[in-house]
């Protein structure tokens, strides 16, 4: 994962907003009205996802397109938006912008917090979240599909702003699993072409097949089983066994690394109950769980407890 970057922009400057949004492949010029302008930022984000917490005095318009999907929600001012099809208020509702569509902007003292996800990330959830590779990502509008999943994702980027308000969007494991949920959420909330029954059925077929697997390893982890064991018990193939768990685990863990995790609850669990002065050793325990390679198992073992398995057995 890339690393993360934590920014704070000032610019007071027309020209300089500009090449401050063109640095997240934002491209639009701003024209004041007034003399009051300023543009206020500060943004947090990797290669793949920011958030964005703008604050833009005085009046003007602006005109541009943008590389990323980005989601815009106002809180306060004024952010009339218009685009070849649509037209509506960046004010009390998100608002969807897609790469290459070019939108007017009229905007008075407003206070926004933006979200901007890659085209790559969003493609790839896709694919992975429906089953559907090489079906582009295409919106049939910027608004939300419904008003309560508004709701949902205004409170989804309050959760966002927090985050990384409060630091934590620092930690890879937390960065990841924030972009995983916005990413999802820009496909639930926003309309997408196409059939949405289809891609229901499909949702539903992963989320039956993950719990099914899910299931069967953390009843069988002790034995001798395999993925392809747990993708036949959800009749399915392991490729698409591994797609429900990327689709629906909450930390986007591969059948593998899930059935990996099982073992290493299990042999943590012998650690803790086994007697050192009774014979029991780590590579005994580890062997018992499937682990051939005693460094290997330390290290992960190490990874997930933050102790050697010798520290727990010693205890």
């Amino acid at each position: 994962m890339s690393e993360a970057f934590r920014y704070e922009l000032t610019a007071t400057d027309p020209e300089a907003a500009s090449l401050l949004f063109a640095t997240i492949g934002a491209r639009f010029t701003f024209h004041p009205s007034d003399r009051d302008f300023s543009y206020h930022e500060f943004r947090a984000g990797d290669e793949a996802l920011t958030v964005s917490r703008v604050e833009l005095a005085g009046s003007y318009s602006s005109w541009g397109d943008t590389e990323m999907f980005s989601v815009v929600h106002g809180h306060a001012g004024r952010c009339d938006w218009s685009t070849r099809d649509e037209a509506g208020t960046g004010i009390g509702a998100p608002v969807l912008f897609r790469p290459r569509s070019p939108t007017l902007f009229v905007v008075d003292a407003l206070e926004a917090t933006n979200v901007y996800l890659t085209s790559h990330l969003l493609q790839d959830v896709a694919d992975t979240v429906y089953g559907s590779e090489n079906v582009p990502v295409a919106f049939a509008s910027s608004h939300p599909a419904s008003t309560s999943l508004g709701r949902y994702w205004s409170g989804l980027a309050r959760l966002a702003r927090d985050t990384v308000d409060s630091g934590a969007f620092e930690a890879p494991l937390v960065r990841a699993n924030l972009t995983r949920h916005l990413a999802v959420a820009v496909l639930k909330c926003f309309p997408l072409t196409g059939d949405r029954q289809t891609r229901s059925l499909s949702m539903a077929a992963q989320t039956r097949r993950y719990r099914i697997a899910k299931q069967f390893f953390d009843d069988h982890a002790p034995g001798p089983v395999t993925v392809e064991d747990a993708a036949r018990a959800a009749s399915t193939t392991t490729s698409l066994l591994t797609r429900a768990f990327r689709a629906n685990h909450p930390q986007g863990l591969s059948p593998t690394e899930y059935l990996r995790r099982a073992r290493l609850a299990g042999a943590h669990a012998d650690l803790l109950e086994a007697d050192p002065t009774t014979g029991a050793t780590v590579a005994g325990i580890a062997a018992r769980w499937g682990f051939a390679h005693p460094g290997r198992f330390a290290g992960h073992y190490r990874a997930a407890y933050g102790v050697p398995p010798s520290t727990t057995l010693g205890r």
